[in-house]
């Protein structure tokens, strides 16, 4: 069995990337303790990747891959509102760089470095919200445009080989404290998934994995509130298992046996 994924820094694993402990690697052990076929995992997961890199850098790798299973994690990095560009001229150069107005994840664990990680972090993030309550955020991908090509990247899928099966992933829910307005824009770019889950076209092919709804909103997640933690990974990696063993994804999955 084959599992390709695609998404931004939650799939990539930013935060547990030194524990090999993200949810495709956890995936990958957990498929291996249940079933008796080999398992081959490709990430191709990157921090601030949009689906449109995604596409544009691996879309044709895909398709020439023809894998079994297509795990689609897009629709947070686009859907966040963001500054605008031309309120970013007020801030640090170096601030400036995509997601660098964000709350650090971790911190180190020098004393001295830590307390100056921690005063710069929440001196930015703070900027950042201040900025988009005043003059509004704007999405770095329009609903639009989301729709559309996570659209075309299913449809090629699907049609490319009749045998892969998509599941679109939503990997976890952010805290509004930190990035204003995003749970109500992550909620709408979701909707896509369920729009394209329910076309007729999609049916025994296309299925949501809605793994946020399983994460605690502390203890799952890392100081950001936005990348899960190790726990975190294991649980979307859980439910991900879940759809695809529930559903059969990997077509007639031979399980283990258990010696007792």
């Amino acid at each position: 069995m084959q599992i390709v994924f695609i998404g931004d820094s939650i799939t990539e694993g930013l935060g547990v990337i030194r524990s090999k402990t993200n949810y495709a690697n956890l995936l990958q052990a957990q498929l291996k303790a249940q079933v008796a076929q080999p398992v081959h995992i490709v990430n191709f997961g990157s921090s601030a990747m949009q689906v449109s890199e995604s596409r544009e850098r691996h879309e044709q790798r895909i398709l020439e891959m023809q894998p079994d299973i297509v795990v689609f994690a897009h629709g947070i990095t686009e859907a966040i509102p963001r500054v605008q560009k031309k309120h970013l001229k007020w801030m640090p150069k170096r601030w400036r760089r995509p997601g660098w107005m964000d709350p650090r994840p971790y911190y180190s664990t020098r004393t001295f470095r830590r307390v100056m990680e921690k005063v710069e972090s929440g001196a930015r993030w703070r900027a950042k919200v201040a900025l988009i309550q005043m003059f509004g955020g704007k999405p770095w991908m329009s609903l639009e445009e989301f729709r559309r090509h996570t659209t075309e990247f299913v449809h090629n899928v699907l049609n490319h080989n009749r045998n892969t099966r998509i599941i679109l992933l939503a990997t976890s829910d952010i805290e509004d404290k930190y990035f204003p307005g995003a749970s109500e824009s992550i909620r709408m770019y979701r909707q896509v998934f369920h729009e394209i889950c329910n076309n007729p076209q999609s049916a025994n092919r296309v299925f949501v994995c809605d793994a946020a709804r399983n994460l605690h909103k502390w203890n799952d997640y890392l100081e950001d509130r936005f990348h899960p933690n190790g726990l975190g990974h294991d649980k979307i990696a859980r439910a991900l298992l879940n759809t695809i063993l529930g559903h059969s994804l990997g077509g007639r999955m031979a399980k283990k046996e258990v010696s007792l």
